[in-house]
């Protein structure tokens, strides 16, 4: 998994934002008062733009208030879709064998793959109709004939990601065996926002429909707008702007706990644990013996912490015998140390690609 998609949510949402500039220019605009040293052009267009806000000033909030919030829900449903099927492309390349897979996002697979076909057949959905039952088929059956060559019907894991309020997304987070609330509770963007913004401390202790009332009043306001019901509640800029901040942070935390799920595989497929760790020095400075080994600058380590998190660093710096190397081949038993952006703790585990 990389970061593409996070840095193309976050230029979207950010379109968003500039959206309410916008807006807010146009306000201002309406506001200024014209001047004698004005020209007679510019006159006439504030003049004209005066008397069109007057005219639709109402109608006008309800249509930027319609679609920031069209808008917004759009991009929690893109790219939960976009992350879950992004997880598990990631997953088929790293564990080669499909049979190593959690037994439970097989399970799920093969039977979320029958309800696609289904309504590939049905017609229910023009959302599929880019596939055909044959695809769909054909790498169901690759996985049970063929489990070392195998890719994921990747669209059947997000079949019921419409009207996705917190709950929904916990549901489809199980689906690919990851428990959401817990992961969420330990996520430390997550955390920071809602202890800044809602001056909470801890909030392992705060229910989870409080701690996400955002998301799931976003997604009530849009169904109000997609199903014609009266708009009453017409939030203007400033009340929208809450919905934007939250929703950018909580759609982060999603995709950071992904990579953090598939860093924990990568440990298992193709790191190696450092069985003798000998010492930490800085909280950046990792020494430990190592054999039959060779170790780069830019290699990356894996860290475990004590609370179950994972999370990778590159090296930066590699000594042995207190003279500094790029690359360091190593065929005995040998103490090196190598160095790390900060910070790195003692009663960590730590990893190293697989030789």
């Amino acid at each position: 998994m990389n970061t593409t998609s996070l840095e193309s949510f976050q230029k979207e949402i950010n379109q968003i934002r500039e959206y309410f500039k916008h807006i807010q220019y146009v306000n201002n605009m309406v506001d200024y008062t014209v001047s004698q040293t004005d020209s007679e052009q510019i006159k006439s267009s504030l003049s004209i733009l005066i008397d069109h806000h007057r005219s639709f000033a109402t109608d006008k909030k309800i249509f930027e208030y319609k679609a920031s919030i069209i808008s917004l829900y759009g991009l929690l449903e893109k790219y939960v879709e976009i992350w879950i099927k992004e997880y598990l492309d990631s997953l088929s390349s790293l564990i080669t064998e499909y049979n190593k897979i959690d037994e439970k996002i097989r399970n799920n697979h093969f039977e979320l793959s029958l309800k696609v076909i289904n309504t590939i057949t049905s017609r229910e959905s023009a959302k599929y109709q880019h596939l055909t039952k044959e695809q769909v088929l054909e790498k169901l059956n690759k996985c049970i004939v063929n489990p070392i060559s195998y890719k994921f019907n990747t669209e059947a894991f997000v079949l019921s990601s419409g009207n996705l309020k917190h709950k929904q997304i916990v549901k489809l987070f199980e689906l690919i065996n990851v428990s959401l609330n817990e992961a969420l509770k330990r996520n430390q963007t997550l955390i920071e926002y809602i202890t800044n913004d809602k001056q909470i401390k801890n909030i392992a202790n705060v229910k989870t429909d409080a701690l996400y009332n955002t998301i799931n009043d976003l997604v009530e306001r849009r169904n109000q707008i997609a199903h014609g019901s009266e708009v009453l509640d017409i939030l203007s800029i400033s009340g929208l702007e809450p919905y934007i901040e939250f929703l950018e942070k909580y759609c982060q935390a999603l995709l950071e706990i992904l990579v953090e799920k598939f860093i924990k595989k990568e440990s298992m497929y193709t790191f190696q644990k450092i069985e003798k760790v000998l010492q930490i020095f800085g909280n950046q400075v990792l020494a430990f013996e190592i054999e039959n080994y060779t170790i780069k600058v830019g290699d990356m380590l894996i860290i475990e912490t004590t609370e179950g998190n994972f999370y990778k660093k590159p090296i930066s710096t590699i000594q042995l015998n207190n003279d500094s190397y790029t690359e360091l081949i190593i065929t005995e038993k040998t103490n090196i140390t190598v160095s790390v952006e900060p910070k790195i703790k003692e009663n960590q585990t730590f990893y190293i690609v697989k030789q």
